[in-house]
């Protein structure tokens, strides 16, 4: 049980969570689940730019391009609203009878393009209780399942992962020990919750976890500032260290940005993995008890944002997709049970 004492905004939260061994207990309770259509941070300017929906100028080229493997043009979807980092065409996982679908069905829906999960109107759902990680996975603990196991290393064939992100076989970035680990796509992040005797978390228990049950904007409530959570900028190429941090930061460095049930980096940092398929369809997840999306698909739902994601202008862009087995250097994840 988490026994709640009401704050500002802002303010971290006066609870007492059930915490065990680096898990946090959270009572089940109803959630709106799905996108959040949320306006700008009040008092946020945009910057000045030549083109719409976030595209770098000169469309990649010339001297403000984006650092390789920096995040791509902010896409809108199907209508409109940019939210980030999602592109248009996206599409579910295969219809019954088409390739990727295990059930044998004959085909009755067209294949269509889907919004990564933007076109999902929201609704109630009902979450039972659970535990999830306070903090997202570490590299050192990333570093202990893959000695044990043999598993493969957080590693990308491209230039820039060169840069202070790829390991070494089982040798992390010096330094980056108590850092999110990310360079990770979620059949990694699946792997390693099994190992660890846990799974990824639903979407939906994320979201309980992370933000609670008073709709309240980010985490700790309303404001937005340094102090709260590891943050980029929308100026080419994102990065931003206003917070303390150029990349990403310990597990844990942003107590003021603390969850109503004690989560640690819920928003920033790093993108978190969750279990979930992303869907545009209702009729494609379980039900509204504990609903979850299972595969296969195209996209997995993520959440939070990362160290170069500015939620300023759109703090309900924290709502994404990601290409499962894609490995970035802002994707991390935290485990459930």
């Amino acid at each position: 049980m988490i026994v709640a004492v009401l704050v500002g905004c802002g303010d971290p939260p006066t609870t007492t969570p059930n915490t065990v061994d680096g898990m946090v207990q959270v009572d089940g309770d109803t959630i709106t689940l799905g996108p959040r259509r949320l306006p700008p941070v009040a008092g946020f300017t945009p910057p000045q730019q030549t083109t719409v929906d976030g595209v770098t100028p000169g469309g990649g080229e010339g001297v403000h391009n984006r650092d390789p493997g920096a995040p791509p043009p902010v896409m809108s979807p199907p209508g409109g609203g940019g939210v980030g980092h999602v592109r248009n065409g996206s599409a579910p996982s295969a219809p019954p009878g088409m390739p990727g679908n295990h059930t044998g069905q004959v085909a009755t829906v067209a294949w269509e393009a889907s919004g990564g999960g933007q076109a999902l109107k929201p609704r109630q759902v009902t979450v039972g209780g659970f535990w999830i990680d306070v903090t997202e996975v570490t590299r050192k603990q990333y570093q202990v399942f893959l000695v044990d196991t043999g598993y493969r290393a957080p590693f990308v064939a491209e230039a820039w992962a060169n840069d202070g992100w790829n390991w070494i076989g089982t040798e992390y970035p010096e330094g980056t020990g108590d850092h999110p680990v990310v360079m990770v796509n979620w059949y990694d992040a699946t792997e390693f919750c099994k190992w660890a005797g846990k799974r990824l978390p639903t979407e939906s228990e994320w979201q309980l976890a992370a933000l609670g049950t008073d709709g309240r904007t980010f985490p700790w409530g309303e404001e937005h500032g340094s102090e709260y959570l590891n943050h980029g900028q929308m100026d080419a190429p994102n990065f931003d260290d206003s917070d303390g941090w150029l990349t990403t930061s310990p597990a844990g460095a942003f107590p003021k940005g603390a969850s109503p049930n004690g989560l640690m980096d819920a928003f920033g940092n790093a993108w978190e993995f969750t279990a979930d398929f992303r869907r545009d369809d209702w009729s494609l997840y379980s039900g509204t008890q504990n609903p979850a999306a299972p595969g296969p698909g195209l996209y997995v739902a993520v959440r939070g944002g990362a160290f170069f994601f500015d939620l300023r202008p759109n703090p309900g862009g924290e709502y994404n997709a990601f290409l499962p087995e894609v490995r970035r250097k802002t994707s991390g994840f935290r485990c459930a049970r």
